[in-house]
């Protein structure tokens, strides 16, 4: 018990602030990954799609085509 107070003592960071922390660093990279325009996605994107189906465990398509 006393090693989480000291913990919690040392950390000056609320949960709140953390958790804001966190949303902020995810921006951030969405707005990367929808900045991309290497064109990788609509590269990969087929051959991805083609796997998901050909190892699905049920007769019903995953994806409307």
């Amino acid at each position: 018990m006393t090693q989480t107070i000291t913990r919690r003592a040392r950390s000056s960071h609320t949960p709140e602030s953390l958790a804001r922390m966190k949303a902020q660093k995810l921006k951030k990279l969405l707005d990367t990954w929808l900045a991309d325009e290497s064109g990788y996605d609509e590269r990969v994107w087929p051959r991805l799609k083609k796997a998901i189906e050909e190892n699905r465990l049920s007769s019903r398509k995953r994806f409307d085509d």
